[in-house]
């Protein structure tokens, strides 16, 4: 059977400082020996020492509240003054709630009966006349755990100074674009081991930033990558977050700026699934009726099951002078249909001769199908067939890999297209 007193050894192996290690060794030592008025008291240095090598380390970083107190400590210590060396170990705790954010609200609740209890162990005071005050194993206990578990297992940056801190590294342009290179990046950060409301913080502060102010695909490309590296190593409280603020922050985007959505629910894994039902509703809406000048997102649209059937439906309203603009780098094969249709359903010469560059832009993306498709159109609609670029959209179906020369030329012929088969073109030539 696992010793009940096993789990404190564990607490001394999540201390982040050697020396933090040390001192609370000390503290369980004196538990386990029945000690606890000394494991109180020795908890109590732990806590003290940690938070004065966290200030200076914030110093040495360059933050000024750090600064000032591990100044005002030194100087009191250099000359002597046991009265403001006492006030400052009274207030350290204050200071660190409120100046630092080294610790929460809560956690500063469970440290100060840590100090008021350590008062009542070192001192020689009474609870009552003759009896001494005797602390139980439980309290000695509780103590230590709120000890390691609330400030001695973090790094010193925690609060406002780590996610400044973390927000810079983002914003630079150093800032790698790649998932695995950026979570090494956190790795030596305040990020590694973060409290929940760092994380929180840190997850609310860059969706801001995405949704509201980022300006090129460069910036979009850090916060995304800096989302999805958050959302690896603290995957609960990422999460959490996104359901719980993300909703929030996008009902706050005027209605003209809902594209600003799009980046994310393209670059942030399943953000699109920690919308709330309104917000989803509101989103459909903008891709049914997506602007002509949003078009080259569709693809993104097509992509995401919940929003294919209104991508779907804004295709069907395509124009193509619509279609004629956006630049795919990989045609969707539902765009590729709207371009068929549109082609197939020429009226003109003109009409015919206009759209064929943007049936031609796209020729090598096609699939067997829609390449029989054009072919069928071109046979069927007279002008298509007597307009003067067919002859170069067969040639630029040609070179689509999906399909050889011979199936071309045999759908030409069925087509009562001979005029444009290879053989017809050998034959001319010789």
């Amino acid at each position: 059977m696992t010793s009940p007193l096993s789990d404190l050894d564990e607490l001394v192996l999540k201390c982040r400082d050697q020396k933090a290690k040390n001192y609370i060794r000390e503290a369980v030592a004196c538990y386990k020996s029945g000690a606890f008025r000394s494991a109180i008291v020795s908890t109590w240095i732990a806590v003290s020492f940690d938070i004065l090598d966290k200030l200076k380390e914030l110093s040495l970083a360059g933050d000024k509240e750090a600064e000032k107190q591990v100044e005002a400590f030194d100087k009191a210590r250099r000359i002597g003054d046991i009265t403001n060396s006492l006030k400052f170990e009274r207030d350290i705790l204050t200071v660190c709630r409120d100046k630092l954010e080294l610790i929460s609200p809560v956690e500063f609740i469970d440290l100060d009966r840590l100090q008021e209890d350590r008062n009542r162990c070192a001192h020689p005071s009474m609870t009552a006349d003759g009896e001494v005050f005797n602390p139980s194993a439980e309290l000695a206990r509780m103590h230590i755990r709120s000890a390691v578990e609330h400030l001695l297992q973090y790094p010193p940056a925690q609060g406002k100074y780590a996610l400044d801190s973390l927000s810079s590294e983002v914003e630079s342009e150093y800032f790698p674009t790649d998932i695995k290179k950026a979570i090494v990046a956190f790795e030596s950060s305040p990020l590694k081991k973060a409290r929940d409301s760092l994380v929180r913080n840190f997850t609310v502060v860059l969706l801001k930033k995405l949704i509201n102010d980022s300006k090129d695909y460069k910036e979009i490309y850090r916060l995304t990558t800096a989302l999805n590296a958050v959302g690896v190593i603290h995957r609960d409280t990422y999460r959490n977050t996104l359901s719980e603020k993300l909703s929030y922050i996008i009902r706050a985007l005027e209605a003209e700026k809902l594209d600003r959505i799009t980046p994310l629910i393209s670059n942030v894994e399943d953000s699109w699934h920690h919308l709330q039902a309104d917000v989803r509703q509101k989103f459909q809406s903008y891709v049914e009726n997506l602007p002509k000048d949003k078009l080259e997102d569709i693809d993104i649209f097509l992509s995401i099951a919940d929003l294919q059937k209104f991508a779907e439906k804004r295709l069907r309203k395509a124009t193509r002078a619509e279609l004629d603009e956006p630049l795919f780098f990989i045609v969707p094969s539902q765009v590729s249909d709207r371009i068929i249709e549109l082609y197939s359903e020429s009226r003109s010469f003109e009409k015919a001769n206009d759209f064929a560059s943007t049936v031609i832009r796209y020729a090598g993306d096609y699939s067997k199908e829609q390449i029989q498709k054009i072919i069928i159109a071109c046979g069927e609609n007279d002008q298509i067939e007597y307009s003067f670029e067919i002859g170069s959209v067969i040639n630029a179906l040609r070179k689509n890999k999906n399909v050889t020369d011979e199936k071309i030329d045999e759908w030409l012929q069925e087509a009562d297209l001979n005029k444009f088969t290879k053989v017809e073109d050998d034959e001319n030539d010789g």
